[in-house]
């Protein structure tokens, strides 16, 4: 049953915190830390554009605007020991490879030193070091914070089940297998144009990949083997979660759990392996294309977990990222405490649904594709279907930060009341989302097309961004524009998984209401009110669940807030999370 929460005040509950969660940083805080160089206007038109793109630099512009927004957190104030002054060589590691420089004085002519010296160093680092903060970096309520790349092997396809809901075969060996197993072919394949993101591991001598990973716990908590671990959805990475850092750290710290933000493995600030490592041939199985990409993913957050020493983990995923930890909940029960979906994608069931048997119900050849079995292979898109992904691409790439109106209230909810009206209006537009669509069902990445628009790539992010934020202050618009599109033309790697795990519509094609059911931990699943993810699908995951004997599940609806529920209404969230996290018991784990 779904139930929606009261507003702030109205119950014990969801008391308000003395200071917003959400609010920014003090000018005090602030004034201690030297400025960043701000982010560039929004592009209006196409020479303004055109500068943009000229003078953007990727990574290092993308990890400038990650650290705008982690100067965002309420409690980051630099060490007030730390010096102002250029790091020398003997510098710690912190002081010398971070972006952060802090101290008590606020001299202009001193910051100005520490940010050019700071520039110069980053210029000589490998691009995969720059922006860390390795030493745990003092915050104001007693967390600590590091942001690292944690280097993992890379994800070896071969070890992908025949289909996703497959029971997992627990054996000794790692989850992730070692790029020895691969052949020569592939491992040039999968690493011979990204060099400079991958590195040696230097006790394996074995080429290993990184998770771009933000840590806040208390000293309290450091050696927790337990933690909660927040997972971004498609087109976003880490930074999205500005307003949610601070709350969720001190829900974490409170039931004596660390707290973690990843980027995915090809997403993000994390490094970008091949594509080929989760793509398959349009012949494929569906359950087999979907459980390649699916181990891309679930492999590496297990090589993650185990290369940071944690033994259980409450999963917090945003769209894309509920979906994928609920299939690591699925394929790692173990490993999970408790699981908290934010607008999950890929939960209900599509209106082409099709239930593929697991490779265990294939008991002979005779079932397999052209014997009169279900079907195996993804039939050909509809028309209804291309005007349903249509409609859910429009939802989220257009009018999807506009408020619903008045006269909207007897529609159904969802941030599809706005765009309904005007969808028929534009035939270009239209037919140019049937063209975006027909091109994610043949494994083009939207991405991919916004870095062949070269000079007009900035203007489009920064139309969808003054869009879809639009209820943000201009400040935060400026700096998720320049976090998004530094992040988006980035090497192609993970985003190629959408046409795989996605069918057109945005429906999965194993949906995760058809494996939810085996979790036995405590399920917590929330949708905005005006949310283009439709919330019948955690209504049967909570009903699915319940059949299933846990009764430890629900749903709720936030008010004022549509698919990035975090952001359009965070204190409400917030509380949500907290609530969530301090309900799922502690587990035990030996030390």
């Amino acid at each position: 049953m779904t139930s929606t929460p009261q507003p702030q005040g109205t119950s014990s509950s969801m008391v308000s915190p003395a200071r917003p969660n959400s609010a920014p940083p003090s000018p005090a805080v602030r004034s201690v830390t030297p400025p960043l160089p701000p982010s560039r206007d929004i592009p209006k038109d196409f020479k303004s554009s055109l500068s943009a793109w000229w003078s953007t630099s990727s990574y290092k512009e993308a990890r400038l605007a990650e650290e705008r927004l982690l100067r965002r957190m309420a409690s980051f104030e630099p060490s007030s020991t730390a010096s102002l002054s250029p790091p020398s060589h003997s510098s710690t590691k912190s002081e010398s490879k971070g972006w952060f420089f802090g101290g008590s004085s606020t001299s202009s002519s001193a910051t100005a030193t520490t940010a050019a010296s700071k520039k110069e160093l980053d210029d000589k680092l490998p691009v995969e070091e720059v922006g860390q903060i390795k030493d745990p970096l003092p915050l104001q309520n007693g967390l600590v914070a590091t942001l690292k790349n944690v280097f993992i092997q890379t994800p070896n396809p071969n070890d992908a089940p025949q289909h996703p809901a497959d029971p997992r075969e627990i054996t000794s060996a790692s989850a992730t297998s070692s790029l020895s197993d691969l052949s020569q072919t592939s491992i040039n394949s999968s690493h011979g144009k990204i060099k400079k993101h991958c590195k040696k591991d230097k006790n394996q001598g074995k080429l290993v990949d990184y998770i771009n990973t933000l840590e806040i716990t208390s000293n309290e908590n450091k050696d927790s083997k337990e933690a909660v671990v927040v997972l971004h959805g498609y087109a976003a990475a880490l930074g999205f979660f500005f307003r949610n850092w601070d709350p969720v750290s001190h829900s974490a710290a409170e039931t004596g759990r660390r707290t973690f933000f990843l980027d995915w493995l090809g997403m993000g600030l994390s490094s970008r392996p091949s594509p080929s490592l989760l793509h398959s041939n349009s012949n494929t199985p569906v359950p087999t294309r979907v459980s390649r990409a699916e181990h891309f993913f679930l492999s590496s957050l297990e090589s993650w977990r185990e290369k940071v020493g944690i033994e259980k983990m409450v999963l917090v995923g945003h769209s894309l990222g509920g979906y994928l930890a609920s299939a690591y909940a699925v394929r790692y029960p173990e490993r999970v405490s408790g699981l908290i979906l934010v607008s999950p994608a890929g939960i209900p069931h599509g209106p082409e649904y099709v239930k593929y048997p697991l490779t265990s119900e294939l008991s002979s050849k005779d079932k397999l594709p052209g014997s009169g079995s279900r079907p195996t292979q993804s039939p050909p898109e509809t028309p209804q279907e291309l005007d349903e992904a249509t409609n859910a691409a429009e939802a989220e790439f257009n009018n999807a930060g506009q408020k619903p109106s008045a006269s909207d209230a007897n529609e159904a909810k969802g941030e599809a009341k706005d765009w309904a009206k005007q969808r028929e209006q534009s035939l270009v537009r239209r037919s140019l989302m049937k063209v975006f669509v027909a091109g994610w069902e043949r494994g083009v990445s939207p991405f991919s097309l916004l870095r062949g628009a070269g000079p007009l790539g900035p203007l489009w992010v920064g139309k969808y961004s003054s869009r879809r934020f639009a209820a943000q202050s201009e400040e935060d618009v400026k700096d998720l524009h320049s976090y998004i599109y530094g992040t988006s033309i980035m090497k192609g790697s993970g985003e190629y998984c959408i046409s795989h795990i996605l069918a057109p519509g945005a429906y999965a094609r194993i949906p995760i209401v058809d494996r939810i059911n085996r979790l036995k931990v405590p399920v917590t699943i929330m949708y905005g009110d005006n949310d283009w993810m439709d919330v019948e699908g955690g209504k049967a995951s909570v009903e699915a669940l319940k059949q299933a004997g846990n009764n430890n599940a629900s749903c709720h609806v936030v008010p004022k807030a549509g698919h990035h529920l975090y952001l359009d209404n965070p204190d409400y969230t917030n509380n949500l999370l907290d609530q969530a996290i301090k309900a799922i018991p502690q587990a035990q784990v030996s030390p």
